[in-house]
Order: structure tokens, then C-alpha cells, then sequence
């Protein structure tokens, strides 16, 4: 169960900063040229969802230019000549993929994206050793992550200052956040079977409908490519900790598949000043997938993904009076959660690449049961999406102008059971219709304008409409990128906020209406030392308007709006042709509007 309280009052006053530093290895292509490795994003525009995968070419001589491509050179402002991060995409693919991965990203480069973004890759991951994906991401730039305890407890991420709630996270194109809170707990998610992680910050419902007030967390698994490969692992530590991971793949460009098995577990340690009972916990993640190309211009693709979380916890004195200090107690308290992801689409290319039809469904099933105090309860949850997606790619070489114009039709449907001695153990459900559309042009080669907007029929709440816009300028001869975007965006409540209770000490609200939000930003990346290194710093600015909160035994909207701004700031610097320094640094301010 999830109520707003002590996280609510947190973004009426919130002042953050988190800043770290990342090494990791860089391959370095063309060591007469080395600039910053390519950042190019697959889950910022509808346009990149469907645009069809570069295909593994050989590995040819390191000194070779990709074809198409000028060597690299510099002019006074210490820029280069070319295009930042631009180029670098063919460039990388010439070493071709690694074993058992799938390093031919589809996509946009970052440089052609008004929206702020930061990416965290599969070969970062591995540098850095990271076990758990939140450690991947808790040093970005705007992003903040709160843990509710040890090993295996609620470990919540907020983007800009806003609530675990308004962060939206995508695992292999479907939605994980469950539908009994509208948060997803990053304690379940392991690192291990992690290609990409894409953190999209500000609005985003203009493409992705509800949740992405704050931003958008888009993960990709590793696909498989290359040879048959087989992997395993095993480490162990203090506290009894325990990691055993295996995998199998293998593909090519006419069909592939990648699976592997993560377990994970800890013997704990106590928290309660009395007692000596441990708090452990356990992961298990299996994750696969799959795809094929049928005939010239059609592919299927399939993934499926199950996550299985059990927690020991300690409860707190919250019986005793008001005046002595609630601390933790020896408890007897489990925890257990299980997600299952699948999704499935088939993809058809026309005249080249110019028109693209994608046709797909995917679901979310999550089960939490919990035993404590209260006694056992169990709340199911389930989401089920079906989509139609196209994309119509024109323009003119001689005029320097490309335009892709995209549009989507989906139908999502949830529902929420909860059962225990407490609940009626009835079902609920809600559905809605979307319909969103997309522009995506390029101008130039320099001037990237964007523009998304998204209506939404809801059978719950009152229809509503989002949209965004985005704009991005390379100037590489003069060493700088200026950038901008601005939108709106929505959060539907809960499904525990509506329909949820808690022996007579909570009832959910069935008249919530959904929390809304406007925001901008405006910024410049910095090219230096001849490309070798970027700095980017962007200000922030949002409102949330019909907030959520706790009042009395219930929730309810409140009038009024609070007010979020801040600044980002991200740098990148290639060190050497193999490693690449990245310092991130975040400033929130958020202020309470009337009431």
C-alpha cells in the first residue's frame, strides 16, 4: 500500500544536490580524430521507435573515416568542424557489435534533441561494476533517489524535485510502473541485463501520457548479436551477500535472442536498537528476448521480463503515544513482490525506410504481498497496452530539409485488486484511448525543431490533452549548442488512491482528478578542447497544479500550485582514447504556492 505523506511535504520544500563522477572505457575509433563518443537516444521521439536498426558492419582498419564522413578537424573556437556526436554512430559500428550485445543503437543524436537527456550505457555499467540499476543513475544531473531502508527496501527516484509518482520508467517499451501506487520501486531491478538507461527530464506526456511530469526513464536490455555466446558470473561479500548471474545469446540480421537469470540475496542486518533478528533479502530477474526478420522490410520482435522481490523488514512503535519516538521494533515483517513484463510488435519498412508501420501490445502484471501488523494483504495489478504506430520519413538533400511526421493510436486498460481482511477483494478497473502526434524536422543540418501532442479519453477522469515542443541549434563552428523545450503534463492518481483502505485509518477518494503540470527549460552545451570535451548547463522551471495530498484518513486535490526550478549542469570530457570522465551536478528549489 502507498499513501502521500512525509514525500508529499518533501516537494513543497525541497532544496537538493547531488553531484558524483563516472569513469568508464570509450572506444576510440579513429585515433587521428578522437572526439567524445557518440550519444544518440532511441526513447526521446516517436520517430526513433520506429526508425529501422543500423546494421553490424565489419571491422575494418582504425584509421578509416566512416564513408560519407570527413576526417575530423578543428577551427579556432575549438570545436570540430563536424558535428559533434554526429557521425560517430556509423563510426562506432565499424568495430562491430561486441558478443552477445547489440551496439547498433537506433535513434536520434543527442545533438539534434531540445530535450535534456542523459545516458548511461551498458559498457559504463560494466566499468563501474554496478550490481543494482538505481547506482547507475543516482550521480545524473536531476535526479534524486531516496531508500526507504537496507538491502531489498523501497528505493524511490524522483526527477527535477518532483514525486516518485511523476517519474514514468519504460523497460524494453513497456511500462513498469505498477497501478496501485503509479510509482515503480527501482529495489527491483538488477543492473546485470542492462544495455541502455535513457533519462529524459521535464515533461514528457505530450509523448508518453500520464506519470512523466518529472521526466521519463527509458531502459533497453541486452539484445543478443554476434556469435552463440554463453556468460556467467558469481560474487560474494559481507553480510552474507550472495550474486550469481548467467546468460545465452546469439544473432544476426535476420534474427536474434538474449536470455539470462540474475539471483541475488543478502543475509541483512538489524536496525532495531533491541533484538538481534536480521532484515534479508532476494532478487531473482529473469529476462529474454527475441525477434527475426520474416521477409525484406518485416521483423517481429518479443520480450518478456520477471522480477521477484522478498524482503525482511522491521515495523516501528506507531502504537505507542504521541510523545515517544517511534523507532524500529523487531518484526516478523515479509515483503514479497512479483513483475512480469512482455510485449511483443511487428514492425513493417516501406520504400526504404520512408514509411514505417509498427503494430504491438504489451503488459504489466505486478503482485505485492505483505505480511505485518495489519495482518496479510495482497494487491494485483495489471496494465494491458495495444498500439498502432507509423511514421512518414520526406525531404529534400538539395534544400537540406528532412521531416518525419509520426502519429500513434493505443488503448491501455488497468486494473487493481486488493485483497486482505480489511478490502472487499473486488476488482476495479479504468480504461482510456490515446491518440498522440508527432513532428520531427531537420533543418541544415543545424536548426532540429520538434513538436508532440497527445489526447487522451478517459472512462475515469475528465479527457485531457498534452503536448510538448522542443528546438535545438548546433552551432559547432562557434563551439556551443543552444537548446530549449516546453510542455505539459499529467499524473493520473492511483489506483490505492481511489479505491484503496486501511481498517478505517485510510479510505481512497474515487473523485481525485488528475495532478497537472506546466514546465520549460532553456540551456547550452559547450563544445572545448576540440571536441574532446562538453559542458552542458540547463534551467528548469515547473508547476504542479490539483497536487495530491493526505488530509485526515484520506487523499484529495488542493487548489493553488507549487512552483519547481533548478539548474543542471553535466560535462564530459575523453581523457584518453579509452577512458571518458563525466561530472554531473543538480540544484532544486521548489516553493508552495496559495491554498
Amino acid at each position: 500500500m502507498t499513501m502521500r505523506n512525509a514525500h508529499r511535504a518533501l516537494t513543497m520544500t525541497c532544496a537538493l544536490a547531488t553531484a558524483g563522477v563516472g569513469i568508464s572505457a570509450a572506444t576510440a575509433v579513429a585515433q587521428d580524430s578522437e572526439i567524445l563518443p557518440a550519444i544518440v537516444v532511441e526513447g526521446a521521439t516517436l520517430d526513433a521507435a520506429t526508425s529501422p536498426k543500423p546494421k553490424a558492419q565489419k571491422k575494418q582498419a582504425a584509421k578509416e573515416v566512416p564513408v560519407g564522413e570527413e576526417k575530423p578537424d578543428t577551427n579556432s573556437t575549438g570545436a570540430p568542424s563536424q558535428p559533434l556526436n554526429e557521425g560517430q554512430v556509423e563510426a562506432e559500428a565499424l568495430t562491430g557489435p561486441s558478443p552477445g550485445t547489440d551496439d547498433s543503437v537506433q535513434g536520434v543524436p543527442i545533438r539534434k534533441l531540445g530535450t535534456p537527456v542523459s545516458v548511461v550505457t551498458g559498457e559504463d555499467i560494466r566499468a563501474r561494476q554496478i550490481r543494482n540499476a538505481v547506482d547507475a543513475i543516482r550521480s545524473l544531473p536531476g535526479v534524486a533517489v531516496s531508500n526507504s531502508g537496507g538491502g531489498g527496501q523501497n528505493v524511490q527516484v524522483r526527477i527535477r524535485g518532483a514525486e516518485g509518482n511523476h517519474t514514468l520508467v519504460i523497460i524494453d517499451g513497456v511500462e513498469a510502473n505498477d497501478t496501485n501506487s503509479g510509482e515503480f520501486d527501482f529495489a527491483n531491478l538488477s543492473a546485470d541485463d542492462i544495455e541502455r538507461i535513457e533519462v529524459l527530464r521535464g515533461v514528457q506526456s505530450g509523448l508518453y501520457g500520464s506519470r512523466a511530469i518529472g521526466g521519463v526513464i527509458n531502459i533497453i536490455t541486452k539484445g543478443g548479436k554476434g556469435p552463440l555466446t554463453f556468460r556467467s558470473r558469481a560474487e560474494g561479500g559481507s553480510f552474507g551477500t550472495r550474486d550469481v548471474s548467467g546468460s545465452v545469446s546469439a544473432g544476426n540480421d535476420r534474427g536474434y535472442f538474449a536470455a539470462s537469470y540474475n539471483f541475488q540475496e543478502a543475509d541483512g542486518f538489524n536496525i532495531s536498537e533491541t533484538g538481534n533478528e536480521k532484515d534479508g533479502w532476494e532478487r531473482q530477474t529473469f529476462n529474454l528476448r527475441s525477434g527475426a526478420s520474416i521477409v525484406e522490410g518485416i521483423s517481429v520482435d518479443f520480450n518478456l521480463r520477471r522480477s521477484n522481490l522478498s524482503t525482511q523488514f522491521d515495523t516501528t512503535n506507531f502504537f505507542a503515544p504521541n510523545f515517544v519516538p517511534q523507532t524500529p521494533v523487531d518484526s516478523g515483517n515479509l515483503a514479497d513482490t512479483s513483475i512480469w513484463l512482455g510485449g511483443g510488435k511487428v514492425t513493417w519498412q516501406l520504400f526504404d525506410g520512408g514509411f514505417t508501420q509498427v503494430v504491438g501490445g504489451n503488459f504489466n502484471s505486478t503482485a505485492s504481498d505483505q505480511t505485518d501488523d495489519f495482518g496479510t494483504s495482497t494487491y494485483e495489478n495489471t496494465r494491458e497496452r495495444f498500439y498502432y504506430l507509423s511514421t512518414a520519413r520526406f525531404g529534400s538533400p538539395q534544400t537540406g530539409m528532412k521531416h518525419a511526421v509520426s502519429g500513434l493510436a493505443e488503448k491501455e486498460m488497468e486494473s487493481f485488486t486488493p485483497s486482505a481482511s480489511f478490502t472487499d477483494s473486488l476488482e476495479r478497473n479504468r480504461e482510456r484511448t490515446a491518440f498522440a502526434a508527432e513532428y520531427r524536422g531537420e533543418y541544415l543540418d543545424r536548426i532540429f525543431p520538434t513538436a508532440s501532442i497527445r489526447h487522451e479519453d478517459n472512462d475515469t477522469f475528465q479527457d485531457f490533452t498534452t503536448w510538448k515542443t522542443a528546438l535545438s541549434v548546433d552551432m559547432h563552428e562557434l563551439g556551443f549548442r543552444p537548446h530549449a523545450s516546453v510542455g505539459t503534463a499529467v499524473a493520473t492518481p492511483g489506483m490505492f488512491e481511489q479505491f484503496g483502505s486501511v481498517l478505517g485509518a485510510f479510505i481512497g477518494n474515487p473523485n481525485l482528478i488528475p495532478e497537472e503540470s506546466f514546465g520549460w527549460d532553456a540551456g547550452v552545451e559547450f563544445y572545448l578542447l576540440n571536441g574532446q570535451a562538453a559542458v552542458d548547463v540547463t534551467y528548469f522551471d515547473a508547476n504542479l497544479e490539483n497536487e495530491i495530498v493526505t488530509v485526515g484518513n484520506t487523499v484529495v486535490n488542493i487548489q493553488g500550485e507549487s512552483q519547481r526550478r533548478g539548474v543542471e549542469v553535466a560535462a564530459r570530457w575523453l581523457f584518453s582514447p579509452n577512458v571518458t570522465i563525466g561530472s554531473r551536478s543538480f540544484h532544486c528549489s521548489t516553493s508552495a504556492g496559495s491554498r
